[in-house]
């Protein structure tokens, strides 16, 4: 079982009431102002962003939501994507599901593919997924049906449902319940032992079990990608500080416009870059576009770590660069020990990474702006 040090748990109180602050700061009108629209439609798509969202409309385009607790019964004609803590999709979306959060239930016709993330991840007896489901999470619960691929990976699996094809799943302790219909391949990286297939399950093609990565490598990799996150962001913070300062007070300024943004360039970018590769004379420019998408992916949550470091430190935080670099690292070190919990590392480090993506590009829409003549 992983136990966490008393010490440890002071500074994941703190760095998780500091991420909720985010949330509850953008809510708040300033200066006597009055809150900003929530609730913005732009041609046939719709976007929200508050607190509490309740959406029963027929939207013909995409529906974008951001919020604590999520609730979608409409229709929409395009894809669905949603960030926020508590979510219950169902009606019908013509298009593809996109959702990341704490407790993440799927109850939808999906005309596409579902791709969602969470610390519980369930898709229910109703939910019917007539392309491919990408499941991460802690807890994941597949009871519906998916016409496509299946693949999984979190800590605790049960697929007690049908998918159409191939099933590939990655988890610490495997169930495969007697309602499970698999019409192809079930691949699995699952301990000996962890798996259990009920006797009434349907399998149509072989169970295959590929080797889980020994624990040792693992660990290896993993200090190896946190060393270079705090090496990489804390270069980029003292190359760049004035841009990284803006990054972070927009997180305080604008937490729901960081979060639609972050959101926007996950999506955009990979369509740009497919876009310019489709002239053939522009796949340099579209590999250089896709370097930089996977550059801003492993650096995105940078920006919140610098946000962090100042608001622990406080009144001690220094503002020029020096002090910018130590905020950074010690911001960087707590959500590193937060990425760590259990079911819920994975969906803190997606949120932290979509704020500080969204932050950096509204720093740089705004300076773009500004730097047009008039």
């Amino acid at each position: 079982m992983f136990r966490i040090p008393p010490k440890a748990r002071a500074l994941l109180a703190c760095a998780v009431l500091a991420l909720i602050s985010i949330a509850v700061d953008g809510c708040r009108p300033r200066d006597g102002a009055r809150p900003e629209e929530t609730s913005v439609r732009r041609g046939g798509d719709l976007l929200v962003g508050r607190d509490n969202v309740a959406l029963r409309d027929t939207v013909p385009g995409d529906v974008i939501v951001a919020g604590g607790s999520i609730g979608f019964t409409g229709s929409a004609g395009g894809d669905f994507l949603g960030a926020g803590g508590e979510q219950r999709i169902s009606g019908r979306i013509a298009g593809s599901v996109r959702a990341a959060g704490g407790d993440v239930q799927l109850q939808a016709a999906v005309g596409r593919n579902v791709a969602l993330a969470g610390g519980h991840v369930d898709l229910e007896q109703s939910a019917v997924i007539a392309g491919n489901a990408y499941l991460a999470g802690g807890e994941i619960e597949v009871d519906g049906a998916v016409n496509g691929f299946l693949e999984a990976s979190g800590g605790e699996i049960s697929l007690d449902g049908t998918i159409g094809r191939d099933a590939r799943v990655r988890a610490r302790r495997l169930r495969i319940g007697p309602g499970a219909r698999i019409g192809g391949n079930l691949e699995h990286n699952v301990a000996t032992g962890n798996l259990t297939i009920d006797p009434a399950a349907q399998i149509a093609g072989e169970v295959i079990a590929r080797r889980p990565p020994t624990r040792t490598f693992l660990w290896v990799l993993r200090v190896a990608w946190y060393l270079g996150f705090l090496a990489t962001g804390a270069i980029a913070v003292a190359l760049f500080p004035r841009l990284a300062d803006a990054a972070r007070q927009s997180i305080t300024r604008r937490p729901w416009a960081a979060v639609g943004f972050g959101v926007l360039w996950i999506i955009a970018m990979p369509v740009a870059a497919a876009l310019v590769a489709i002239t053939i004379v522009g796949i340099p420019l579209a590999l250089i576009l896709f370097a930089l998408y996977v550059i801003s992916l492993y650096l995105g949550r940078a920006v919140v770590a610098l946000w962090l470091g100042r608001f622990l430190l406080g009144s001690r935080a220094r503002p020029e660069r020096t002090g910018l670099v130590l905020s950074f690292l010690g911001g960087g070190l707590v959500l590193l020990l937060l990425s760590i919990v259990p079911l819920v590392g994975g969906m803190i480090t997606l949120i932290a990474t979509l704020v500080g993506l969204g932050a950096g590009a509204l720093v740089l829409a705004r300076r773009s702006v500004e730097t047009v003549p008039s």
